[in-house]
């Protein structure tokens, strides 16, 4: 079973699948995950099923087993749960409900017995803090709670089960999980791969973990809310907390707000500061090109970018072109945010990026390059004095802010 929870992972899982189909035809290969659950679901196209037997949608375990117990002869096609299967040159899917639910708190520990660490490959492809942990080191992956327990985003996915479901468990059973993980890896590095992990639940799990005498590294994603007091974070650090990621997105109040965010600049200021304190590194998402965000806008965010790297609040962050996506908020309801969908036209495969226009906002992709030149010297711990006008090859408007503005929000 190949879980690809990226656009990026599906040519290598196809590769494999045409390997295991031409050497051994007997084994039986099934989808799941994160690009399965948000860009197949309206699938149709017939030729996925010459790399793959199953493509299963949201959570895995109920299909799974469904799976398994038709491949073993005990229930027909039609006990499949949220299954596509090919009948009769013609992709089904197959769902008999109600459907199996394995809700988090009862699931067990993820089994990693038997997995060779030691043939795994370490890649260190860019110079990014962040990305290199996610691609330089080993990491034991467990989740603490499922979904996400704002699921407001307007650009999110928040009608789609792995967002909208949010389920949590206790700290002591995580904290069970974590041990059992290290005797079976022998490896205490966890990234808790949460959409947002609960401050309430990290508080406890860190109270616990100090409790066992528990020492291990980890790191997850969060969302800069000001439940992050400089106490909890430095709880957090004793616990063994390295590092955090979490989306600033657009630095302004103004699109914060219209995405629902439900944070703003200063607040991120001080949470993100709270972390950098006590030696946690901190990764922001960041986002430009959203509907009816201005140049200026865009400028405005590169300043505040700057300022929190120079005042040492964030140490990474990757800037990410917006795109409408079908299950999101926007994508289902454009007129509301100032854009017109214009296409693609599905032809039976994936089904998610949609092309819009912005009438009013400013021309993104242009500013991409100058963006990111920027970000990279910030990265680096430097180019602080230059003006925003350096990073572009054209012209673009002076900061409205002012320079002191991180600064300010942090006393």
């Amino acid at each position: 079973m190949f879980h690809d929870s990226f656009p990026g992972n599906l040519f290598a899982a196809l590769r494999c699948s045409q390997f295991i189909k031409q050497f051994f035809p007997k084994i039986k290969i099934a989808f799941g995950g994160g690009y399965c659950n948000t860009e197949l679901r309206s699938l149709n196209d017939p030729r996925i099923f010459d790399f793959v037997d199953f493509i299963s949608l949201d959570d895995g375990e109920g299909p799974l087993l469904k799976i398994v117990e038709y491949l073993n002869g005990n229930v027909g096609k039609d006990e499949l749960e949220r299954t596509f299967i090919l009948e009769n040159h013609l992709v089904v899917y197959k769902n008999k409900t109600p459907n199996t639910i394995y809700h988090h708190r009862d699931l067990p520990a993820p089994d990693y017995s038997g997995l060779p660490f030691d043939k795994y490959l370490s890649f260190l492809d860019v110079v990014n803090p962040m990305h290199r942990m996610w691609t330089d080191y080993r990491w034991n992956k467990l989740t603490i709670s499922h979904g996400c327990y704002w699921k407001q985003c307007t650009f999110c996915d928040v009608n789609l089960d792995y967002i909208s479901n949010y389920q949590i468990t206790t700290a002591v059973d995580l904290a069970n999980k974590i041990e059992q993980i290290i005797e079976q890896t022998g490896i205490t590095g966890f990234h808790f791969v949460d959409e947002a992990a609960p401050p309430k639940i990290l508080r406890a799990l860190s109270e616990e973990l100090i409790l066992r005498k528990l020492k291990i590294t980890w790191w997850t994603n969060i969302r800069f809310e000001k439940t992050f007091s400089l106490e909890l974070c430095e709880l957090m650090a004793k616990s063994g907390c390295i590092a955090v990621t979490g989306g600033l997105e657009v630095a302004s109040d103004r699109l914060l707000a219209k995405m629902k965010k439900g944070v703003d600049v200063g607040q991120v200021a001080r949470v993100t500061n709270n972390f950098s304190k006590h030696n946690i590194l901190v990764h922001a998402y960041l986002m430009f090109g959203f509907p009816t965000e201005t140049e200026q806008e865009t400028i405005d965010s590169l300043e505040i970018v700057r300022q929190l790297f120079e005042q040492n609040c964030i140490q990474s962050a990757y800037w990410h072109q917006f795109t409408t996506t079908i299950h999101s908020p926007i994508g289902k309801n454009p007129q509301d945010f100032g854009i017109k969908i214009t296409g693609p036209i599905f032809k039976g495969f994936a089904e998610n990026d949609l092309f819009h226009e912005d009438p009013t906002g400013a021309n993104h992709p242009k500013y991409s390059k100058g963006l990111n030149k920027a970000l990279n010297s910030y990265l680096n711990k430097s180019g602080f004095e230059k003006e925003m006008q350096d990073w572009f090859e054209f012209s673009v408007p002076a900061t409205s802010h002012s320079k002191d503005l991180i600064e300010k929000s942090l006393v």
